[in-house]
């Protein structure tokens, strides 16, 4: 049996977390989209890339003139990307939009369940433990394939001095939310062990 809470939620709080989540699914989906448009037709393909500090000559000076600078990111513009950078662009467009939509109903129903009063629940220990692997695969997956479009798409167009500057990067800030939410996923875990002791001694 899930614990009650002892104090009530009002009917608004629930639908303020259901519009927010909902804005943020469909502007991710939005996104999603627009991104799409950009890709599929495989024509002047934007592509992100790491570079290790490359000195390259920029306009950005009066009048248009070159000026010497460090460029640590840059997108660039490819047609005609072979399948396995073709489908490595999709991928790395549609795992982080699909890991955050999951991620988002993840939590929504678990604020749902949270207001009602249902806190050590099997249900939310599951919710939280689905987030924290959504996080770390969605993040592991849109790791790889954003590599492979990089690194295909400068195969394409660059030479081999700029292909040896390229680097990976690494996004901590998704690790340790994938670490922290697995955290608080043994939490609800070792809390749900403890109230069922707790009701098997009443």
């Amino acid at each position: 049996m899930a614990g009650k809470s002892p104090f009530e939620v009002s009917r608004s709080d629930l639908w303020t977390v259901l519009v927010i989540g909902g804005v943020i699914v469909v502007s991710t989906l939005v996104s999603l989209v627009s991104r799409l448009i950009e890709i599929v037709p495989n024509r002047d393909v934007p592509v992100s890339v790491d570079l290790m500090g490359e000195q390259l000559e920029l306009p950005v000076g009066p009048g248009g003139d070159a000026v010497t600078g460090e460029v640590s990111t840059a997108t660039i513009h490819v047609s005609d990307l072979p399948v396995a950078t073709y489908v490595s662009a999709l991928g790395a467009a549609v795992v982080p939009a699909i890991t955050t939509v999951a991620v988002i109903v993840c939590v929504m129903v678990l604020c749902r369940n949270l207001m009602a009063g249902r806190f050590f629940s099997r249900t939310n220990t599951r919710l939280v433990t689905s987030v924290a692997l959504l996080i770390a695969f969605g993040w592991l997956i849109s790791f790889i394939f954003s590599t492979m479009a990089s690194n295909g798409a400068l195969a394409l167009v660059a030479d081999r001095a700029l292909l040896d500057s390229v680097q990976f990067r690494v996004d901590w800030v998704a690790v340790l939310a994938a670490m922290g939410v697995g955290a608080l996923a043994s939490a609800f875990h070792a809390g749900e062990r403890m109230q069922r002791d707790t009701e098997g001694l009443v």
